[in-house]
């Protein structure tokens, strides 16, 4: 009886320790971080709770760092955008080869959020593809700043 008891203790005690932090995190007005897909992020400046990010998809189709490839591919990243109404709005982001555009290394978007105006710019998408990794975790760097 005794050792089922510690089964199932060591069950509950394993089960509670795989479970996501899904708590917000927090980041400064033009300070650059790093998401995860699924996470939520609360974007703060001078006193107060300003929005809310978080990523909905990232797509990485780039070139793997390792590999010639005829086309050198791109990383895409949907972000829902919240504001203290808690409406959402969504916008995409795509950096590399993003036809019709140009090549870019980064993207900026402007939204509009309780009438403020805010630019959130895509910095990275890591790690990087390669040829030998199976990794399909992706972190997203982003920044975000007032809009003029």
């Amino acid at each position: 009886m005794t050792n089922y008891l510690y089964a199932m203790l060591a069950v509950l005690l394993l089960l509670t320790q795989c479970q996501e932090d899904v708590s917000p995190r927090s980041a400064e007005l033009n300070e650059a971080f790093t998401m995860t897909q699924g996470q939520v992020l609360k974007v703060s400046g001078a006193e107060t709770d300003l929005l809310g990010l978080q990523v909905e998809e990232v797509t990485d189709s780039r070139c793997p760092k390792d590999v010639v490839c005829v086309w050198y591919g791109n990383a895409v990243v949907k972000v829902k955008v919240l504001g203290r109404n808690k409406k959402g709005q969504s916008i995409t982001f795509c950096i590399g080869d993003c036809r019709p555009d140009p090549m870019r290394n980064k993207h900026t978007q402007t939204v509009e959020v309780d009438g403020q105006q805010y630019e959130i710019t895509l910095l990275d998408v890591m790690p990087y593809p390669s040829s030998d990794s199976q990794e399909t975790s992706k972190n997203v760097k982003l920044q975000v700043s007032k809009g003029g």
